[in-house]
C-alpha cells in the first residue's frame, strides 16, 4: 500500500515499524506510524511525491473509517445478544405453570393408560407401533396404533402403558408406509413447567426432574386447551 522508502533512511524507518504487527494485518496506529517514520526518514534531495503523500493519507483516513464501522457493528452485535438474552428469560418466567411441547420424547406413566403422546408423522403417513423404553432403553410397553395421518397428532398409550410403575420413561413410534419403507417420525415431550434455571446456554425450564432447554420448545399451550385434552 505504501511504496518502500528510498535511501539510507528507509532501512531505519522499517526498524521502527517492523515491531508493530509481525506477520499480521496492519492497525490503524502501525499505519500513523509508518507515515511518521517516512516523513522522518525521507531523503531531503528526493522529498516524497506531494500527490502520492496525499494518497496515503486518503487511505489513511478510509483504513480509520473502516475500523470505527467494524467497532460500531462489533458493539450492536453485543447489544442485540444482550437484548436475545434478556427476552429469552422474560419468555421462560412467563412459561411458569404452562404446558409445553417441546423436541424430546419423554412421558410421565400414571398407570391410566390414558396419558398421550404427540408426534409429527412424515411422508404421506403410514402404519405406526408405539413402543415404551425404561432408563436402560428397553422397550417395557408397545402397541400398534393403526394408520396415521401425516402431520402432528397425538396417541393415547392406551396397553403399551399397562402394568408400568408410574414415572418417567421414554417412547417411540416407528411409522412404514404402504410399501413397508420408514417414514420420519419427530417425537414430543409434553410437560408443565414448574421452574426455571439460569444456565451458560441460556434459560432451562423445569418440570419435576426434567429439565428442558428454552431453544428446545415449539409450543406453549394455553391452560385451557390443555385442561381439555385431559
Amino acid at each position: 500500500m505504501i511504496e518502500s522508502i528510498q535511501g539510507a533512511g528507509g532501512a531505519s524507518a522499517a526498524a521502527e515499524t517492523a515491531e508493530a504487527k509481525p506477520g499480521g494485518a496492519m492497525g490503524k496506529d502501525e499505519f500513523l506510524q509508518l507515515l511518521v517514520a517516512q516523513l522522518k526518514h525521507q531523503d531531503p534531495l528526493n522529498p516524497m511525491n506531494a500527490e502520492e503523500f496525499a494518497a496515503q493519507l486518503a487511505q489513511f483516513s478510509s483504513v480509520e473509517q473502516l475500523i470505527q464501522m467494524n467497532e460500531t457493528l462489533a458493539g450492536q452485535e453485543e447489544m442485540n445478544s444482550a437484548l436475545v438474552e434478556v427476552m429469552n428469560a422474560s419468555s421462560a418466567l412467563g412459561i411458569i405453570g404452562q404446558d409445553v411441547l417441546a423436541a424430546g420424547s419423554q412421558v410421565e406413566v400414571t398407570g391410566s393408560g390414558e396419558e398421550t403422546v404427540t408426534v409429527g408423522v412424515g411422508g404421506d403417513g403410514g402404519t405406526g407401533i408405539l413402543r415404551i423404553l425404561n432408563e436402560a432403553g428397553e422397550v417395557v410397553g408397545e402397541r400398534e396404533v393403526g394408520a396415521l395421518n401425516p402431520g402432528r397428532q397425538e396417541i393415547v398409550l392406551g396397553e403399551a402403558g399397562s402394568g408400568l410403575e408410574p414415572g418417567s420413561y421414554t417412547f417411540e413410534v416407528k411409522v412404514t408406509d404402504a410399501a413397508g419403507e420408514a417414514v420420519e417420525v419427530q417425537t414430543f415431550t409434553h410437560v408443565e413447567i414448574d421452574g426455571v434455571r439460569y444456565g451458560p446456554g441460556g434459560p432451562v425450564l423445569i418440570s419435576g426432574d426434567l429439565e428442558i432447554p428454552l431453544s428446545d420448545v415449539v409450543e406453549v399451550i394455553a391452560r385451557d386447551q390443555a385442561s381439555s385434552k385431559e
